[in-house]
C-alpha cells in the first residue's frame, strides 16, 4: 500500500542556500534507500513537504523529520492512501531562485516560481492545494 503524507515545519536555525543544498542531498540519498519520493518547498523559514511510498518508509521518513532538531512545529497535514505515486522522483523548490547553485542541484523544481503545474490527476487533491496554497503565501520568519 501506498500513502503520501503533507506536513508543514518551521526551521528552527537559519537555512541559508548552502545549508538548503546539502538538506535535498541528504534527503536525497535517505529518501532513495527507502523508496520514498515527493516535493520539498522552503520559504520564509518555513517547509512544506509531500513525502509519498510505502506506508512504512513514509511514516519512517516522517517520524525522523519530527525529531530532526533544524524542524520545529512539525504538523502532518493530510494522509491519505494512493494507487500510484504522483512525484517521479524528489523535487526541492526554493524561493531564492536567483542562486545558481540551488538551481543546479539534482530535483531542484521551479513549483515556486509558478512555472512548474501538477498533472491533472494531483492537481484537484488536497495535497496539491496545500502546496499551491504554500506557494501562493508570503511567509516570514518570526
Amino acid at each position: 500500500m501506498l500513502v503520501s503524507i503533507v506536513y508543514m515545519s518551521r526551521a528552527v536555525v537559519p537555512f541559508d542556500d548552502d545549508a538548503l543544498a546539502v538538506l535535498l542531498r541528504q534527503a536525497r540519498l535517505n529518501n532513495e534507500a527507502l523508496g520514498v519520493s515527493g516535493l520539498l518547498v522552503a520559504k520564509g523559514g518555513r517547509f512544506m513537504q509531500l513525502l509519498e511510498g510505502p506506508a512504512w518508509s513514509v511514516d519512517d521518513r516522517f517520524a525522523a523529520i519530527a525529531r530532526d532538531p533544524r524542524h520545529g512545529e512539525v504538523k502532518s497535514l493530510v494522509r491519505e492512501d494512493i494507487d500510484r505515486r504522483r512525484f517521479d522522483g524528489w523535487s526541492m523548490a526554493y524561493r531564492a531562485l536567483d542562486d545558481a547553485d540551488v538551481r543546479a542541484e539534482a530535483g531542484f523544481s521551479p513549483f515556486l516560481a509558478g512555472s512548474s503545474e501538477f498533472s491533472p490527476s494531483f492537481d484537484g487533491t488536497s495535497a496539491a492545494w496545500l502546496l499551491k496554497w504554500f506557494r501562493d503565501r508570503e511567509l516570514h520568519d518570526r
